[in-house]
């Protein structure tokens, strides 16, 4: 059974024993491009913990936002059927958008005993995405975490992404959406606004 902490639980220190292997992410609709990721830290067990760190809502959250591909509940139940054992949720707050890509790795390090982390080669963190995936690899290498980064998973050419996911589904074009998913659609993928 996948364990569900809190960021903010972890201030105190580590919740488990042992070091983990992270990924970091929205993590929408879990596609195939995120099955790549999750598929990395599992390989790492037991040895290491496979742990995802994701947010209680997408960051990139506005008025043009149109939806969530799947629900919290959906999310997890993949990251349990991929092999996740913990699931780390960050409240986007304005105290956490202001955390440099530095101090978030040294979080990682701190409050997640992170040995390893596997992220997209589109990857971005820290204030105003001040950290993409090469300088993260480089920054947590001083911290002794090894770090791998995912190439994008193609599909017809483009890369699989949770945007290109909703254009299917608002466009009713299901079958690609469910290509893109490496899954069918759940009932609550419809409700995108």
């Amino acid at each position: 059974m996948i364990r569900v902490l809190n960021w903010e639980d972890l201030q105190n220190g580590p919740l488990y024993k042992g070091n983990t292997a992270v990924t970091i992410g929205v993590f929408d609709g879990v596609h195939r491009g995120h099955q790549a990721l999750l598929a990395r830290i599992s390989a790492r067990s037991p040895a290491l913990i496979p742990t995802v760190v994701t947010f209680k809502k997408s960051p990139k959250e506005n008025a043009s936002y149109r939806g969530d591909i799947s629900s919290f509940d959906e999310k997890c139940a993949l990251f349990e059927e991929a092999g996740v054992e913990f699931c780390v949720i960050i409240d986007f707050s304005k105290n956490f958008s202001r955390m440099s890509g530095r101090d978030f790795v040294n979080s990682l390090k701190v409050y997640l005993s992170c040995a390893y982390a596997a992220v997209g080669d589109n990857f971005y963190c820290g204030f105003r995405r001040d950290t993409g995936a090469e300088a993260f690899k480089a920054l947590a290498k001083e911290r002794g975490i090894e770090v791998e980064i995912q190439n994008r998973v193609l599909e017809g050419g483009k890369p699989v992404s949770s945007s290109r996911i909703r254009e299917c589904i608002e466009a009713g074009r299901f079958e690609d959406a469910h290509l893109l998913l490496g899954r069918k659609l759940t009932r609550r993928a419809l409700y995108i606004h």
